[in-house]
Order: C-alpha cells, then structure tokens, then sequence
C-alpha cells in the first residue's frame, strides 16, 4: 500500500512539474509577443499596440499565477510542521469532553488522527467525527 502511495505521489509531484513548466512556457510566449508588438511597431502609443500589449502581458501574469501559487503553498507547507504541531496539540489539550455521565473525556489529539491511506485528518473533520461518535452513542 505504501508502494501505491509513493508511485501515486511521484506522479503527482511530475504532473505539477510539467503543469509549471507548461504555464512559464505560455507566460513567455505571451511576454513575447507583447516584446514582439513593441518592437515592431513605428508608434507603440497607439489604441491597438496598447491593448495588444496589456492583453499580452495580463495573460502572462494570469499564467505565472500557477507556479506561483504552487511555490507559495510548497513554502508554506514546509514551515507548517514546525508551527501546527504546538497549534494543534493546545486545540487537543483544550478539546476534552464531557461524556453524558458527566465525566471528562481525555482530548483526541488530532495531529496524530489519520485516515485509511495514512493521511492526517483535518482537526475541525476530527473534531466532527468526535462530535458524530458522540451522539450515537447518547442515542442507544
């Protein structure tokens, strides 16, 4: 199972790369063609020229958006680990129930709840499927 999710993440990780890739590629035909339109036109302050350039360049920017976006989440997730651990175990440690007897329930600590695959769950998911645990058991 582990082999799966590793051939699985490894294609995930190629597809990004060739999404990247193709989207920088589109942002500098686009950047080019704006050049293009500059270059080759007497007088670059006309309504067209313009506008061909402010398109050009607004589709580029529109194209860089995705890598963008994808090194800003890969940034993002590497600072995580560090931060959401201390996070999470306070929402833990703060989460502690009352059961319909009436005694406190020890927290979930939900950093370490995983699915089926082996991913980590979400901690307000968690906490619903907690919450979820809890009525059916006050019901029977």
């Amino acid at each position: 199972m582990t082999d799966t999710l590793g051939r699985e993440e490894s294609l995930m990780k190629r597809e990004n790369l060739l999404l990247n890739v193709v989207c920088i590629v589109m942002a500098l035909g686009f950047l080019g063609l704006a050049g293009l339109s500059y270059l080759s036109s007497g007088n670059f302050i006309s309504t067209d020229n313009l506008f061909f350039s402010s398109v050009a360049g607004m589709m580029a920017l529109i194209f860089l958006l995705v890598p963008f976006s994808s090194f800003i989440a890969a940034r993002n997730a590497k600072k995580a680990p560090a931060s959401d651990g201390a996070a999470s175990e306070r929402g833990a440690i703060a989460g502690g129930t009352r059961t319909s007897a009436g005694a406190l329930r020890a927290p979930v600590r939900f950093s370490d709840t995983v699915d089926a695959r082996g991913r980590p769950i979400p901690p307000d998911v968690a906490r619903m499927v907690e919450f979820m645990k809890d009525r059916e058991t006050t019901k029977t």
